[in-house]
């Protein structure tokens, strides 16, 4: 079988499903392969069947008897790409519970709608997993969960219900609250917090109580259940990591001091101005998750942070060592996430440190890299045939797989 058109012909696609179903292998040979993590492989070969990937190499990779072969020529496969922190998913325009302020227990997989056309547009884009979190106008929104964009059954998608909990600093989770003497008390809106400084009071005193209740818990008698205070403590002991959307310099700050503070370890999320405090993120060891490195603006609801992005953020932040992967966000003028890592690669960073951004790390950030991030034997087949290199402006993914099926997109 050749490819030889702009987009992988429906018979192809029709074939390479019905053995992807059969478990019979399938090799796509003489394309350009980037690994993801690894140095690139000329003239390669990859060897899928069964939903997951038997092989990868160099021309002279074995293939099994009796496989399909695709010629890939011109081409370039990488890894289906992973958008570490994705709007979307839902037909709920906030993935918000805003009755309260804290909800830590609320879940965002239950609020996924897997038929929501935002999956298919990054499908499309070649984007094959994606992080959900709650939105961003509650103190502590929830639990964010890790699904793939596409399959048979829904339930085989969430490769992690309970990913992360998110935190948001800033003004977000204060706008549009009425103050105590002003508004109407039957609006789910009468509530605090009303000013930044409250969203930080929300915060400290949410982690306050979880942290005395472990310690009283010792030798006591059980206390009544809270599933938020646990979910809480679960950031605590270690167990689940906390998510902070924190934009302006400000609140990456606070979202840092109150991490150590209660010793527990927090991503930064969205930071575009993470460029201003790069001592403290060095320094704090922490993770950033650089949202939509285009933007020249903060857009959408979180404008009123202050912050104030730079295109050259993700180059320093690769110059000083500081862990971070690239995402779509919450910027409503965010680009596909490839033609992010692209824009992130033309100021400045190095071609395979932008698309290592948006494929290997954060499949290790999400804990997810022993199924997929990159292309090695007994990982899903979770990849994407590009008419071009990814980050050539001309590049179309010509098809897409999730677990070793093609899988149809449209925008």
């Amino acid at each position: 079988m050749t490819v030889r058109t702009r987009w992988l012909v429906p018979a192809l696609l029709a074939s390479t499903a019905a053995l992807a179903a059969q478990g019979q292998a399938t090799a796509y040979l003489g394309a350009r392969i980037l690994p993801g993590g690894g140095p690139p492989i000329e003239n390669g070969v990859l060897v899928v069947a069964g939903g997951k990937i038997v092989a990868v190499g160099g021309q002279g990779t074995a293939v099994p008897a009796g496989a399909a072969t695709v010629d890939c020529a011109g081409r370039t496969i990488t890894p289906g790409l992973i958008d570490a922190s994705f709007r979307g998913g839902a037909a709920l325009a906030d993935l918000n519970e805003q009755g309260e302020e804290v909800t830590p227990h609320l879940r965002a997989l239950d609020c996924l709608d897997p038929d929501d056309p935002a999956f298919a547009r990054a499908l499309a884009a070649g984007v094959t997993t994606v992080h959900v979190m709650p939105g961003t106008r509650n103190v502590i929104g929830g639990l964010g969960c890790v699904v793939k964009t596409a399959g048979a059954e829904p339930a085989a998608r969430v490769l992690k219900d309970a990913a992360s909990l998110r935190i948001v600093m800033g003004a977000e989770p204060s706008m549009g609250n009425r103050a105590i003497r002003g508004g109407r008390v039957d609006s789910i809106y009468y509530r605090r917090p009303t000013t930044r400084m409250g969203v930080v009071w929300e915060v400290r005193k949410a982690f306050h109580d979880a942290r005395q209740a472990l310690e009283q818990s010792v030798g006591a008698a059980p206390s009544p259940p809270s599933p938020g205070r646990e979910v809480l403590a679960r950031v605590l002991r270690g167990e689940l990591t906390a998510y902070t959307t924190a934009r302006s310099e400000q609140d990456i700050r606070t979202a840092l001091r109150i991490a150590a503070e209660f010793g527990y370890q927090t991503v930064i999320d969205e930071a575009q101005d993470a460029y201003v405090v790069a001592d403290e993120l060095a320094a704090a060891k922490v993770t950033v998750l650089l949202g939509a490195p285009s933007a020249p603006q903060v857009a959408g609801p979180g404008s009123a942070d202050g912050a104030e992005p730079r295109y050259a953020t993700a180059r320093l932040l690769a110059e000083r060592g500081i862990p971070f992967v690239i995402t779509t966000g919450s910027n409503f003028a965010a680009l596909d996430l490839v033609r992010e890592a692209m824009f992130a690669a033309r100021n400045g960073m190095s071609v395979a440190q932008a698309l290592d951004a948006v494929t290997i790390a954060p499949a290790r950030l999400l804990g997810i890299d022993g199924r997929t991030g990159s292309l090695a034997p007994g990982k899903d087949a979770d990849f994407v045939v590009w008419s071009h290199d990814p980050l050539d402006p001309a590049a179309v993914a010509e098809s897409v797989h999730i677990d070793g099926n093609p899988v149809p997109a449209s925008r």
